[in-house]
């Protein structure tokens, strides 16, 4: 079975984290400064999550956004799952393929600090929203 039963249980808690991470500027110093715009799909359930690094604070966007990414990340959730709650590793995800990556894959690895940040309050903003970790 799915963590997430839909893909509003998924958004409510990643707007819990970034409401979180943009609160503390330095958390998300890195991925500013790296002036990039990436997106996220996730599938089952089918979500998106857009991240804007070029605007202070950087904005974040949930749900299908036009525009172009300089970066798309196509990955399962129950697998963004694990890679937040340390049962998956970010590194081996994209390196075996089960996490797509279109445009440039040097950029990719530019978001693991702000994959750390997130791995960080996720576990805490899951028990707080009644989910078992």
């Amino acid at each position: 079975m799915a963590v997430f039963a839909a893909s509003d249980d998924f958004y409510t808690v990643m707007q819990t984290i970034f409401e979180r991470l943009i609160a503390d500027p330095a958390a998300t110093q890195d991925f500013q400064s790296r002036k990039m715009i990436v997106r996220i799909k996730g599938t089952d359930p089918s979500v998106e999550l857009l991240l804007n690094g070029k605007t202070t604070p950087i904005q974040v966007s949930f749900g299908p956004q036009p525009g172009r990414a300089d970066l798309e990340l196509l990955i399962a959730v129950d697998l963004l799952h694990g890679i937040l709650t340390d049962q998956e590793s970010l590194r081996a995800a994209f390196m075996s393929g089960r996490m797509k990556v279109t445009g440039n894959v040097f950029r990719a690895m530019q978001l693991a600090d702000l994959f750390r940040k997130i791995e960080a309050v996720y576990p805490d903003v899951m028990r707080e929203q009644g989910y078992v970790i």
